[in-house]
């Protein structure tokens, strides 16, 4: 797992510098992974919060905060807690 995980860091990074594109094929193919859509809508919009997220990729906040998790165990993103409106508030964003 963790050389999936440095995969993907270094793939981002590559994308990120625009080292890199991908084949809308090969796109394609990455959309299944749903570890992948968090990367890249992160990659793509910066900072959100959990909620937002699982709205955006129209998944329930329980597959998201589960997906969410797995990418913080492996040092992929990074998480914090906000107030807003005076409830916390889970915000993710990828690590710098």
């Amino acid at each position: 797992m963790n050389m999936i995980k440095n995969v993907l860091v270094v793939y981002l990074i590559m994308l990120k510098t625009k080292q890199i594109t991908v084949s809308s094929a090969v796109e394609e193919e990455l959309i299944k992974i749903p570890k992948w859509n968090v990367l890249m809508y992160l990659q793509t919009n910066g900072e959100t919060s959990v909620y937002f997220l699982s709205k955006e990729l129209n998944w329930d906040t329980s597959k998201t905060h589960a997906v969410v998790n797995q990418l913080e165990k492996s040092n992929a993103i990074k998480s914090q807690i906000k107030i807003v409106n005076g409830r916390a508030v889970k915000f993710i964003s990828l690590l710098e």
